[in-house]
């Protein structure tokens, strides 16, 4: 008894210093440890999954969030503003409730209802709300309005006007008037004197002067209109405030163009600005409820005529964020069902993809769970890791897969047909996981907050998927009773010698280093996409319900525009800062005619300063004078109806304070604590879509000096722009230390020379070809640019790029393959690489099925660039392998 202890004790000994590689020892222990407690290990990973569930689906729970500002450093100028705008002011993001009837009685009581309903129901959530625009007080100071050259211009006009009366009536009130003999010897020779056109005011003038537009139809009355009065068909402009009665025409009510029907309707509005803005997905997912309540609650009264109401604005892009959501899980499934088919092509079974497929879901649920536990939330980039994990993950358990179909006929029991792969691919496995990882990682020294998230993110994906293919799939495979035969037909005709095959590659090698040199000339077409619309989403024809469908609010203003366009916040500590940022930007629009500026709004455009007043009402009293002149009534056409308005505007006599002006336009500057006067906007003029004219405005717009003091400037336009410029200032960075990072990676693993450099320039051919590719596209159709989106597959591709000239170096160089021949090389190996990169290819189509053009890129750039690299790869990998890395013994 005790001899039988000592020999076992000098076997153990004896084994422990045999010297065998961590694999050996793992693969030794693993393997045999799993096949004799298989279900007991596939319980144990079952409830291992049930535990990395808790965390995605209770707690914390992953949740999708969509603002961009949390994906910039928090010390970004933008970012900073964002959040002094929030506490001090609230959202300039507008919330609008469109209620549609076919009484305007009916809709005026509606708008009243809904905003007591909102005062008594969401406290705390709301600054203000505004449904009217009376303008009356402007109307009655409309001329403290204008400056002096303008009063000055009318006053000017005043007194031609009364030389032309003086014409028309004879000469002697000529003569009294000072004119001269030639005028009064023509008109008393009965010739008629063509009535002079005069411009009373400025169309545009109180849009210039930053007034906004709900203050506009004050000067309407004696505007000189620029818009002509019919349409290009000759139909009669429509005016949306012609059927309101006088009493309703201050409100945001107004009549949309009839349709076929004739039947007149009223639409009418409910504005709110609310605390937080738009982009925030728990609060906008709260008042959005918060707002089916509301909906719910009017629609199920009884009206006396057809009644509808919709939610407007900047708040109902929640959809957008639920729409990214949905896309991620349509993605997901059109890319798990091609992952499917394409595995079951390459194994030749049904068993193989099921293996392989459930492998990498497994894998998917330790990276989400990581995910909700170190982030607790998804970002425009990382959503859709669970789709990129499914393409890139596959890799290793179709290769562990395949090579174990090498190994059936080898070896007699499964057991030792799993030990010898698991032994075999541990190496290659970590190399590539390792190269992989190392891509991703580089994004880590990115100032961008989202690339560093999903290098992070990305990078425990493959971490996972590889821990899972070796620990995770051994188990599937011994519980699913083995492993698929391996596919016998040759990937290459029978009739095809070694020699013939090494010639087909050289040759194949050959034409690719003829396209690289074609590619130098393409490739530097290659840009960023600058065109905003380019990377939104494609809206789909479909049949809305008429109870759904969208109710314009243009028509409810003076102007009957759309405000759609995002002001520039600018937030200062005290009025006078602002009363400058006045002045430059008058300056700016008036003198320098900056085309990036349409207008802006402080409170000096509503409270002109006291001594600017006094000196207008000097100008007024002499237009006072003039126009109370009984020779004007004798004026006809436009000058009787401008001198008659004049009479009336010209009455004013004092200036007028703050607390003069109508509480609604203050609550447009008004801040949280209830003060006003320190908050600015600036509405800037150019095409929303423009990145380069974004980000030309935030320069000249979104910085400001006053008293030594620097302004702070908010604009969910400077946060995107800020997100473009980071994006593009880190991607062409990154681009360059993550070739340096996978190049030192060859050198680490290929230590001879002739591998590393057989490995650099099959992966350098594919970078070349790819841009090459990249560049042709743009340069033709404008298409294949490198966004915001899908730059982020750029160290995905690279890595994957590398991975598959490893596994064929790897392969070919290893010393339990010395006879191997480059047709079991492609046939094995090259089977296994195409396999994995045409799953990787396959986890990224989904992306292509979606409606956000945004993230078509991302599949576009990433289909291609897999499959350029896959095909360099193959052949200059194979190429390489039968020339420099020829193995002794063998004939050249």
């Amino acid at each position: 008894m005790a001899m039988c202890v000592c020999c076992k004790i000098i076997n153990i000994f004896l084994r422990m210093n045999t010297k065998k590689s961590f694999a050996e020892k793992f693969s030794q222990w693993y393997i045999p440890l799993i096949c004799k407690n298989k279900y007991k290990a596939l319980t144990f990973y079952f409830f291992l999954a049930l535990l990395l569930a808790f965390p995605i689906l209770v707690k914390p729970g992953l949740k999708l969030d969509a603002d961009l500002s949390h994906l910039l450093p928090e010390d970004t100028p933008s970012v900073k503003a964002l959040e002094e705008s929030y506490e001090r002011f609230g959202s300039t993001d507008r919330f609008m409730i469109a209620i549609q009837s076919e009484s305007v009685e009916l809709a005026a009581a509606l708008q009243d209802s809904i905003q007591d309903y909102i005062h008594k129901n969401w406290q705390g959530d709301f600054v203000s709300t505004q449904v009217d625009n009376d303008n009356q007080f402007f109307k009655d100071n409309a001329l403290l309005y204008l400056p002096v050259k303008h009063l000055e211009n009318i006053r000017d006009n005043l007194e031609d006007l009364q030389l032309e009366i003086g014409r028309k009536n004879g000469p002697l009130v000529v003569d009294l008037l000072g004119d001269g003999s030639a005028d009064s010897a023509s008109s008393a020779n009965g010739e008629a004197t063509s009535k002079k056109e005069r411009v009373w005011f400025d169309a545009n003038l109180p849009m210039e002067l930053g007034l906004p537009e709900e203050a506009v139809s004050a000067f309407d009355a004696f505007f000189k209109k620029n818009a002509p009065a019919e349409t290009e068909t000759g139909k009669k402009e429509w005016n949306p405030k012609a059927y309101l009665p006088d009493s309703l025409k201050n409100r945001l009510i107004g009549s949309p163009e009839p349709d076929s029907t004739g039947k007149i309707l009223f639409n009418a509005v409910v504005n709110a600005k609310l605390i937080k803005p738009s982009t925030d997905y728990e609060f906008v997912t709260k008042i959005l409820a918060k707002t089916d309540e509301l909906l719910a609650f009017f629609r199920s009264k009884q009206y006396p005529v057809p009644t509808r109401f919709t939610v407007e604005g900047t708040y109902e892009g929640l959809k957008e964020v639920d729409e990214v959501a949905n896309d991620s899980i349509f993605s997901f499934g059109i890319s798990l069902v091609l992952i499917f088919l394409l595995t079951a092509f390459f194994f030749r079974s049904v068993k193989g993809p099921i293996l392989v497929t459930g492998s990498v879901l497994y894998a998917c649920l330790p990276t989400l769970a990581f995910t909700a536990l170190f982030y607790g939330k998804l970002n425009p980039f990382t959503v859709f890791v669970a789709s990129i994990i499914l393409g890139i993950g596959i890799d290793y358990s179709i290769h562990i897969l395949g090579n174990a179909q090498k190994l059936l006929n080898k070896y007699s029991s499964l057991e030792e047909v799993l030990e010898e792969t698991q032994r075999k691919m541990l190496k290659p496995f970590i190399l590539a996981s390792f190269t992989t990882i190392a891509a991703f990682l580089t994004l880590l020294v990115a100032h961008f907050r989202g690339f560093y998230e999903f290098g992070i993110v990305a990078s425990m994906g493959v971490l996972f998927s590889m821990m899972t293919s070796v620990l995770v799939l051994p188990v599937f495979v011994a519980c699913m009773g083995g492993i698929p035969a391996a596919p016998q037909k040759s990937l290459l005709p029978d009739s095809w010698s070694e020699q013939r095959i090494f010639s087909f590659f050289k040759h194949a090698a050959l034409i690719g280093f003829v396209l690289g040199a074609v590619a130098l000339w393409f490739a530097p077409n290659v840009d960023f996409e600058h065109n905003l619309k380019n990377l939104r989403r494609v809206h789909k024809d479909k049949v809305i319900p008429a109870a759904e469908q969208k109710i314009s609010t243009k028509v409810t203003r003076a102007t009957n525009r759309a405000v759609t366009s995002t002001p520039a916040a600018v937030m200062g500590s005290k009025p006078e800062q602002l009363d400058k940022l006045y002045d430059t930007l008058m300056i700016r629009l008036h003198d320098e005619k900056d085309p990036l500026l349409g207008s802006f709004l402080t409170l000096k455009s509503f409270v002109p300063p006291a001594d600017s007043q006094e000196k207008r009402l000097e100008v007024i009293e002499e237009i006072r004078d003039l126009v109370e002149a009984r020779v004007f009534d004798k004026a006809e056409g436009d000058d009787s109806v401008n001198v008659s308005t004049l009479r009336k505007l010209a009455q004013v006599e004092k200036p007028f304070a703050a607390e003069d002006v109508p509480a609604w336009t203050l609550d447009l500057l008004r801040e949280k604590d209830g003060s006003y006067g320190k908050i600015g906007f600036i509405y800037g003029d150019f095409p929303s879509w423009d990145a380069h004219a974004l980000h030309r405005f935030q320069e000249r717009y979104g910085n400001w000096n006053f008293d030594g003091e620097r302004l702070r400037t908010f604009s969910s336009q400077f946060i995107l722009s800020d997100v473009i410029e980071s994006v593009k200032a880190d991607s062409f960075n990154l681009a360059s230390v993550i070739v340096l990072v996978i190049f030192l990676t060859l050198i680490v693993s290929f230590r001879k020379p002739s591998m590393f450099l057989a490995g650099g320039v099959s992966f350098g051919m594919g970078a070349l070809l790819t841009l090459g590719l990249l560049g042709a596209l743009t340069y033709f159709f404008e298409f294949g640019k490198i966004s915001i989106y899908n730059v982020i597959v750029i160290p995905m591709t690279l890595g994957i790029g590398i991975d598959a000239t490893i596994h064929f170096i790897t392969s070919w160089c290893s010393k339990s393959n010395e006879g191997m021949t480059l047709r079991q090389l492609f046939d094995t190996t090259g089977r296994n690489v195409m396999a994995s990169s045409m799953t990787t290819i396959a986890g990224f189509v989904g992306f292509l099925f979606t409606t956000h053009r945004g993230l078509q890129g991302i599949g576009h750039l990433a289909c291609m660039g897999i499959f350029m690299f896959l095909v360099t790869s193959v052949i200059f990998s194979m190429y390489l392998c039968g020339s420099w890395l020829k193995k002794k013994g063998e004939k050249k």
